[in-house]
């Protein structure tokens, strides 16, 4: 899929599995876990506020996710628009960007990603969005911080759909973790943690499912 492609075929597949399809045939140093398996604490506290912020909704709105209850976490996030581009492609634009956010990946609030980044970083990117939009709940991901600023670095976010006044999805929050950490050494470490948590609790692919119901 390239830049501004549509993601209509997400909703067949489980969540995050074509992102981590993708990912393996195009080399994408990114991986997707539906079970948020958070290895940043603070991760579980915004996934929490975001099952409260929803109540008996599908999706909390973006007016509900004020700064002020976003206050500890506000420097590490990024809102981003979907709106329809032309061809009625699905695209992104930056809404807002916490100062380490930007800090990483340059500030372009107001641009739309699939315009700033490479192609193939905005499709990674951008894919990234759309699983969290097509699983209609928070998801976590592992990847490198690839971008015209820096690609050094390594991440775990978390990313969360919004809704707008209708409860139509049209925004998605980003909060990422970011670290010096090359991304193998990164991956691998993170891996085994995950694969560690998963042997502990057999019952953990069903995690997700237990986190979106019990917040």
């Amino acid at each position: 899929m390239g830049p501004g492609a549509t993601f209509t075929d997400m909703k067949q597949a489980a969540p995050g599995e074509i992102y981590n399809a993708q990912a393996r045939v195009l080399g994408w140093a990114g991986y997707c876990d539906p079970a948020l398996h958070f290895d940043w604490p603070d991760f579980v506290g915004l996934v929490r506020l975001w099952h409260e912020l929803r109540g008996g909704a599908a999706l909390p709105t973006r007016d509900a996710m004020t700064a002020r209850r976003l206050k500890d976490l506000l420097a590490n996030i990024a809102f981003y628009e979907r709106f329809t581009g032309p061809g009625g492609h699905i695209r992104h634009r930056v809404r807002l960007e916490g100062t380490r956010f930007a800090r990483i990946y340059g500030n372009h609030t107001g641009q739309v990603v699939e315009d700033f980044l490479p192609p193939q970083h905005a499709t990674r990117f951008c894919l990234g969005l759309e699983t969290s939009v097509s699983a209609m709940a928070p998801l976590r991901f592992l990847a490198r911080t690839d971008s015209a600023d820096a690609n050094f670095l390594s991440a775990e976010f978390c990313t969360m759909p919004l809704a707008d006044n209708e409860g139509r999805p049209a925004m998605v929050l980003v909060c990422a973790h970011f670290s010096a950490v090359a991304w193998d050494p990164y991956f691998d470490a993170a891996m085994a943690r995950l694969k560690a948590a998963q042997e502990k609790s057999p019952a953990s692919a069903e995690r997700a499912s237990a986190v979106n119901t019990a917040m």
